[in-house]
């Protein structure tokens, strides 16, 4: 029969954790598994080390503040202790949290002490303080602009960090400027991704002026400044309105009483294009190079301040946006390799190594030449052929600029990327987290590639707890290791039966051993199981 002690240490040796015992001198008990990977080139379990005579050996701040809480639970002054660490390496950053806790096992004072890694959680803390503070710097750099200007730096500023929502951004914005002198009017429009149409969302100033909404249309007609500075990515001004020979076509008869110069500034944030500020000015010249560098700081506090509430929106968000287009391009890796092999050609997934390099599987109705052929075509570092079947091959593929990697930086998911021998175009579904990641891709792609035509653009609920969210949620538990060998045995066909490939050839694959592979992979798949059955609102507990 199993002791209920030998239960308890098998149990131990499954968590992914290092955890440790001691007894009420700070003397080491027992560790588990995890504790004895931890440093696999003393392959020790410290049993009988005195942890905490250890821990005074070393001379830093958080080796005090450890010994000082671990000393304070052993003699019961307290019946828990944390603290957070750094334990940095030469090669890469990390984080741990320790956690001490008393017990008592028949009358003996007894002491666990785990360590968890929270390199990514850390990691996200600050990128999110580096976030609050690019808004802050921007805002004290802009009130130091220029003096005319500094009340509505600061009333913009204000209205953009303040506000709790996009449109209510768009409108304080629009408010503030139309506000300040020599600025009569201004609008903030919006490009929808299937018509291409900008529409002026917020507007403020002049009632009495037919807005240009329904006539601009990108790639259509570029005279006006708007449609220009959105196709060119940076700011358009017409100094005077009279000598502008569109005028017309734009702005109402008899609109030289107030309209005399205007500027356009498109608001970016990264590679992400949220819309375009147009700003109307009662005298000429009013956006000269002082003035307009003003604007443009503005528009990017402005976009910053969007990217913020989209990125805590994408969070908590109920919908999606699923987009489907055809690309016509022979450039296009997926085309040329479908022309090549005179194959048909299966996106399959997405993962990355070690060194963050992109490895992206497609499955090929061929079985012969197909990595040479692959590793061939611009983009492809490296083709390995990882199972063949009967009819065809599963490749994986190392590529370094691709725009399937694009797509899944913008939070995009691939779900079609797929190419026919005969035909001219590639199949591509993606899903998005929103409408202006969907731009941005949409951007992208005509910008990479000869003919883009949509096919499809639809935003759907979905449920409070979607496969996206147990993967997001999965993705801070695995180490990236962990992931890359659950998402390659999957893709590879590892758990089919019967198996196409073997652990060993995937190990090899992956540059580890064959004990290896399979301790990466059992830890991943006992953290997705219980991912998902937390998942499974009919699941107990």
């Amino acid at each position: 029969m199993v002791t209920r002690d030998a239960l308890a240490e098998a149990a131990l040796d499954t968590l992914p954790i290092t955890v440790a015992i001691l007894d009420g001198d700070g003397e080491i008990l027992l560790t588990n598994q995890s504790w004895k990977e931890f440093a696999p080139d003393l392959d020790v379990d410290h049993v009988g080390v005195n942890y905490v005579a250890t821990a005074r050996m070393a001379d830093d701040d958080y080796a005090r503040r450890a010994v000082e809480g671990l000393e304070a639970v052993l003699e019961g002054d307290r019946d828990t202790f944390a603290m957070e660490y750094p334990c940095h390496t030469p090669s890469e950053k990390q984080w741990f949290l320790m956690r001490a806790s008393r017990f008592a096992v028949d009358g003996d004072v007894r002491v666990s002490v785990v360590h968890l890694e929270i390199t990514e959680r850390k990691l996200a803390e600050i990128e999110a303080d580096e976030a609050v503070e690019r808004l802050r710097e921007e805002q004290r750099n802009l009130e130091h602009v220029l003096e005319r200007v500094d009340g509505l730096v600061r009333d913009v500023t204000d209205a953009a960090v303040g506000a709790a929502s996009r449109d209510e951004i768009e409108r304080q914005v629009c408010r503030r400027l139309a506000a300040t002198d020599p600025y009569v009017l201004a609008w903030i429009g919006r490009v929808d991704v299937t018509t291409r149409r900008i529409s002026p969302r917020e507007w403020a100033g002049r009632d009495d002026v037919p807005l240009e909404n329904d006539e601009l249309v990108l790639a259509s007609d570029e005279s006006h400044p708007a449609v220009s500075a959105l196709e060119a990515g940076e700011s358009r001004v017409i100094q005077n309105v009279a000598d502008f020979e569109d005028a017309d076509r734009w702005w109402p008869t008899g609109a030289d009483e107030w309209l005399q110069s205007v500027a356009a500034i498109p608001i970016e944030y990264g590679d992400v294009t949220y819309g375009v500020l147009v700003l109307f000015a009662d005298e000429a010249d009013a956006f000269d190079d002082r003035e307009l560098l003003v604007l443009e700081s503005l528009a990017g506090t402005v976009s910053t301040a969007m990217n913020a509430i989209e990125t805590r929106q994408m969070l908590t968000t109920e919908t999606v946006v699923e987009l489907q287009v055809e690309i016509e391009d022979p450039s296009l890796f997926v085309k040329a390799l479908a022309n090549d092999l005179e194959a048909a050609v299966t996106y399959r997934g997405l993962t990355y190594d070690r060194d963050g390099t992109a490895l992206v599987f497609f499955y090929v109705d061929r079985t012969d030449s197909v990595a040479d052929a692959a590793v061939s075509l611009d983009g492809i570092e490296s083709a390995t052929v990882l199972s063949e079947y009967d009819d065809g091959t599963l490749l994986e593929l190392s590529v370094s600029d691709d725009v399937v990697v694009a797509i899944a930086d913008h939070g995009g998911v691939v779900q079609r990327f797929d190419a026919e021998p005969n035909g001219r175009t590639v199949d591509v579904a993606l899903q998005l987290p929103n409408s202006q990641s969907t731009r941005s891709i949409y951007d992208l792609l005509e910008q990479r590639y000869d003919r883009v035509e949509l096919l499809s653009y639809h935003e759907s609920d979905q449920p409070t707890r979607t496969p996206r969210d147990v993967l997001a949620e999965l993705d801070s538990e695995l180490t990236d290791r962990q992931q890359m060998t659950l998402q390659k045995a999957f893709y590879a066909g590892y758990f089919e039966w019967p198996r196409t490939v073997s652990g060993e050839e995937l190990a090899e694959s992956m540059g580890v051993s064959r004990s290896t592979f399979h301790q990466h992979l059992r830890t991943a798949q006992g953290k997705l199981l219980a991912e998902l059955f937390a998942a499974d609102p009919t699941s107990e507990g």
